[in-house]
């Protein structure tokens, strides 16, 4: 058995039926490219935390309780002053005219404000129905005076005013698009000719924006990875035909994955968009391995049928060596209890397999016919003599230089992975959900601005729970929420809290009595009361508002507001309360899955150590391969910590694929190693024929791998942009 368990022989039937094996690939490709073309973008960043666990079911449960909770449009007018008679007239039918948008439910804007009530329970509009002969000046004193108002739908300055356009909860993307072409629509038109300017945010429309940013970074991706990986072959081969034997596996392996990720019923997600990128490297890397093998006997003038044949027996199995240990480093992944990564590491397990399947069957296939019509004409291309002759010298060198002093370079080797991996053990986790926005996010330029001038859009929700035979009516019910809200508003980053005891407390300045609060807002149908308490679902709900922050800043607080829980639970018996949010979770999450994720890169080392040291039957080529592969990722890690960037979760995923890809090269190092050991030359020697033969389709498999992702930087989502710069 070979060091490829045999499976290298798939390259050999290839060869030995290269039409059959074509016109079989074709047959596959044909459906699976149409499967591909359907594929969808999934755009919901709940999705990147989704998991098991308690915490996960409880942010469900408040979200199914309070569907509007985190799914507003936030619409943001800004103009040097607000408050011309004119501006105020326009700002005033865009709030009359967002009404009639389709799917819109309610609009909340400085227009919707009201006096408290009265003690008979009246409560005026404060903006009068016409503006004509009314003081502008007061107005916008009362505007910045009033408690629902000030610094929260008007700012303090009042040159920015927030709508905040409540929408049907989570439509689907098709049925977004037109509700946003909608509300675009109606705000140019109402504010035509002014010179105000209006933006719109939120969670809806970050979904448009990582749907948009999903379909052009996977061209982008593709593309770019694609044509300039085939122009390197192009350049240091100096034939079409060696780029074709390259480009045509990549191609094909980049629509069998995607069609399988559709046949799957899986969603193209913000980690996954980045698999068909990998792909195509993977296959570039391998498909260099058996060219420059392929390249190598026809050189030194044995046929093309020939060529291929001893170059699949030879690096055939180190290939399928390669995939393997590869998989195995992605599918490590899967053992992380997050749907985002788990489906991540499968999807990227059957990428590397269908690669890896491409790269064996299409490679010989096209390589027997293309390069068997050329004839002897490789033999007299000096120039591609010259070129292999100058990489294998300058590698043979660099050999030589290692192999005159290997203790120093092992022992220079082992410090640095052990000073780097002690760096990387200490650094800090660091995430935000927004991270996720395309870079130049217009929906992220926004929410900056909600942050700045009305406090934060982020929110930790704190869920009140009553038993059900409870009844809603009593005092007692407005005496937790308001032990809940002082709780909640006194914590540090919060700036406001919001919750029935925000009305309660506007209503009794008004001169409602407080058991006159919950019946005067059930009879008035106020659609802040579904926001604030579910009376099917007995319960109520506490909204604390803070700016964005990193993870490592918020999960200090949100540990201090469970012992402050603890003492609420000790103060209402039976009722229960739970801290929540779309930030909160993430926050929380986020610490746990870089936990799990650097336990499955273990484990991942661990058995890619053990699979070497079997296939090779050495244990001590697998700890030899050890360092070399633990090295860059210590390095990285270390890099990161010295540079003060924090360790984002997608840092240890992109950590998993380069230890998969640095675990390929140790392979064929180690493949080509046995190969001369067993043809009778000594240790030395065996190395140094080693390293002028392998080194210069390493040297240019790292350079395709650098430009394939560097290619990558030019995404629209910083989380691509982490992942394969790390």
């Amino acid at each position: 058995m070979t060091a490829g368990f045999g499976l290298e022989k798939l390259g050999l039937l290839a060869q030995r039926f290269p039409r059959i094996t074509l016109l079989i690939i074709a047959a596959l490709t044909i459906p699976l490219a149409f499967a591909a073309a359907k594929v969808e973008f999934s755009s919901d960043i709940r999705e990147i935390f989704r998991s098991g666990t308690e915490d996960f079911r409880n942010l469900q449960m408040v979200e199914k309780q309070y569907p509007q909770t985190g799914e507003d449009v936030l619409l943001l007018v800004q103009a040097p002053d607000l408050f011309s008679r004119e501006n105020l007239e326009h700002l005033r039918d865009l709030h009359l005219n967002l009404h009639f948008v389709e799917g819109v439910k309610h609009v909340t804007s400085m227009f919707s404000a009201h006096d408290a009530p009265d003690a008979s329970g009246n409560a005026e509009a404060v903006f009068p129905m016409e503006l004509e002969g009314v003081d502008i000046p007061g107005l916008r004193d009362t505007m910045l005076a009033h408690p629902f108002v000030s610094e929260k739908l008007l700012s303090a300055d009042a040159t920015t005013a927030l709508f905040v356009v409540a929408i049907e909860p989570r439509p689907k993307i098709d049925d977004l698009r037109v509700v946003a072409d909608d509300l675009r629509q109606v705000t140019d038109e109402a504010l035509a000719g002014t010179d105000m300017q209006a933006e719109l945010s939120g969670v809806a429309f970050f979904r448009l924006e990582i749907v948009g940013a999903l379909i052009r970074d996977q061209r982008l991706l593709i593309g770019a990875g694609f044509t300039v990986s085939l122009i390197i072959c192009l350049l240091f081969f100096r034939s079409p035909i060696y780029a074709l034997l390259a480009g045509v596996p990549a191609g094909i392996a980049v629509l069998w994955t995607l069609g399988i990720t559709e046949l799957r019923g899986q969603e193209i997600t913000v980690l996954t968009g980045v698999v068909p990128g990998l792909v195509t490297v993977l296959v570039f890397a391998s498909s260099l391995h058996l060219m420059f093998g392929i390249k190598r006997k026809v050189v030194a003038g044995e046929g093309a049928r020939e060529a291929v044949v001893s170059s699949v027996r030879d690096i055939g199995p180190a290939c399928v060596l390669a995939a393997m240990t590869t998989a195995i480093a992605l599918l490590s992944l899967t053992l992380v209890p997050h749907t985002l990564v788990s489906g991540f590491g499968l999807t990227a397990a059957i990428g590397t397999a269908v690669a890896f399947l491409a790269t064996i069957t299409v490679l010989p296939a096209l390589g027997t016919l293309l390069l068997g019509r050329r004839g002897r004409k490789e033999n007299a291309d000096h120039t591609l003599d010259r070129i292999f002759t100058a990489t294998s010298t300058a590698c043979r060198r660099l050999g030589r230089a290692i192999l005159g002093n290997p203790t120093a370079f092992l022992a220079a080797g082992l410090i640095v992975a052990i000073g780097a991996g002690i760096l990387y053990a200490t650094i800090s986790p660091s995430y935000q959900y927004r991270d996720y926005l395309p870079a130049n996010s217009q929906s992220s330029r926004v929410m900056d601005v909600v942050d700045k001038e009305f406090g934060g859009t982020e929110a930790i929700l704190l869920h009140i729970q009553w038993p059900k035979d409870k009844p809603l009516d009593s005092a007692e019910v407005l005496t937790v929420v308001g032990d809940a809200h002082k709780t909640l508003e006194t914590l540090p980053l919060v700036t406001r809290a919001v919750s029935l005891h925000s009305i309660e407390t506007w209503m009794l300045e008004g001169g409602l009595k407080q058991a006159q609060v919950l019946d005067f807002l059930e009879e008035s149908k106020s659609p802040f009361l579904e926001r604030m308490m579910s009376v099917d679902d007995h319960s109520a709900l506490v909204s604390g508002y803070f700016p964005a922050v990193d993870a490592s800043e918020l999960v200090p607080v949100l540990d201090a507001l469970e012992t402050d829980i603890e003492a609420l639970r000790a103060a209402h018996p039976g009722v229960r309360f739970i801290a929540t949010g779309i930030a909160p979770h993430s926050a929380r999450a986020s610490y746990d899955m870089i936990i799990e994720l650097n336990r499955s890169l273990l484990i991942a080392i661990g058995l890619n150590i053990l699979l070497i040291g079997l296939v090779f039957w050495s244990l001590r080529a697998g700890l030899y391969s050890m360092v070399t592969n633990v090295l860059p990722i210590a390095v990285a890690g270390a890099i990161l910590h010295l540079t003060g960037a924090g360790l984002q979760f997608t840092c240890v995923v992109a950590f998993t694929i380069g230890f998969g890809i640095a675990v390929d090269n140790a392979i064929h190092i180690l493949n080509y190693y046995r190969l001369m050991r067993s043809n009778g030359e000594a240790v030395k020697p065996a190395l140094e024929e080693t390293i002028a033969t392998i080194g210069p389709a390493l040297a240019v498999g790292c350079l395709v791998l650098i430009v394939g992702f560097g290619a990558q930087y030019s995404a629209s989502f910083p989380a691509c942009v982490c992942l394969e710069k790390s």
